[in-house]
């Protein structure tokens, strides 16, 4: 297993209220609680370099699945959360839970979260 896709999955498994962990296939998983998808760590030890790639099991259906860049959904995640958490502060307050958040999916994965995909709204 990708130690790399297992920290993008395990991240976004702790954007709670969101997301919570979640053990399917013998794997922690992140899943959706706005809509049932199981997100799973995918297998890239036969890759050259782990690019982090992780399974979306769309609604938790193992025949409906797509595999995506694990920085684009930890990115679309992020920007959920801060919307929910950021609902009555200011934009620097918004801002600044953002900027916190990527500085931690750095630290965790050392990838940086696509900033385009977690703009703050004015």
């Amino acid at each position: 297993m990708s130690q790399l896709s297992q920290s993008i999955v395990d991240f976004i498994a702790g954007l709670q209220p969101l997301y919570t962990c979640q053990h399917a296939d013998g794997r922690e998983c992140a899943l959706s609680l706005l809509d049932g998808s199981l997100i799973l760590p995918v297998d890239e030890t036969h890759s050259a370099e782990p690019e982090g790639w992780v399974a979306v099991y769309w609604q938790g259906d193992s025949r409906r699945h797509s595999e995506v860049p694990g920085t684009q959904l930890a990115s679309v995640a992020v920007w959920r959360h801060v919307e929910l958490h950021g609902a009555g502060r200011d934009a620097d307050e918004r801002l600044a839970l953002r900027e916190q958040l990527a500085q931690r999916f750095e630290r965790e994965t050392g990838l940086s979260l696509q900033h385009a995909a977690v703009a703050l709204p004015a």
